[in-house]
């Protein structure tokens, strides 16, 4: 479901040229479908939608459906947004959101993306629990594409499972096949891979297999046990 999210906007939003040409509806709206848009930047072309979501107020009776679909027109043309198709449904990219918003714990898709963006879950491991981080990034050829003179159509993933329930405390993840993803697994600890203790390295798989941990002063084989200090 359709949901509005934290965005920051920046300060050049009042100075930008080409943004004061248009109608301060029409920019306020456009702001909003960055509200609207997952952290892929992607999000429903839906017009009925954003109705109900940006200017559900009744003195914005004069703010009417059809209105906002002339200015999905009008920004699709500019290149602000780019439409794509996935089962028969239609999506909208903002074109420049990847360049612009960083949140700082991007969340999973749960929209089909378009295949100029690419999406990653890596699996951290940190002790005994894991850690999936999302990431997106777009791919090269899409400024060399026109991509917004025309709609793309794109496969959709399967559908996701929905994340069992778990008891608090322990680890359960729900994240099912994503388009245009990849999920590996990778030690993270925020430190170097080197034991502090003996100042060997640690191997990845040193960390899988549970023969190394990370102890409060950093990294350290589990043989070279943790002198405490009184």
């Amino acid at each position: 479901m359709a949901r509005l999210r934290n965005r920051i906007r920046k300060a050049d939003y009042f100075t930008d040229g080409e943004l004061l040409r248009w109608h301060r509806d029409k920019r306020a709206t456009y702001s909003g479908l960055w509200a609207l848009a997952e952290d892929s930047g992607c999000l429903e072309d839906d017009p009925f939608m954003w109705k109900l979501m940006l200017w559900p107020s009744p003195l914005d009776a004069d703010i009417p459906v059809e209105l906002l679909t002339q200015w999905r027109d009008e920004l699709v043309d500019a290149g602000k947004l780019v439409p794509y198709e996935a089962d028969g449904e239609r999506f909208l990219y903002i074109r420049t959101f990847l360049q612009h918003e960083h949140p700082r714990n991007p969340q999973r898709p749960d929209l089909p993306l378009p295949p100029w963006v690419q999406h990653e879950a890596t699996v951290h491991k940190r002790g005994d629990s894991e850690v999936t981080r999302h990431t997106y990034s777009v791919s090269s050829d899409m400024d060399s594409s026109p991509v917004c003179d025309s709609t793309v159509t794109v496969v959709s993933p399967p559908p996701r499972p929905a994340p069992s329930r778990v008891p608090k405390g322990t680890l359960g993840t729900g994240d099912g096949p994503v388009d245009n993803s990849t999920v590996r697994s990778v030690p993270d600890n925020g430190h170097d891979r080197v034991c502090w203790r003996c100042g060997k390295p640690i191997s990845g798989d040193e960390l899988l297999d549970d023969k190394a941990v990370l102890s409060r002063k950093g990294l350290r084989h589990v043989e070279c046990s943790e002198v405490v200090v009184p």
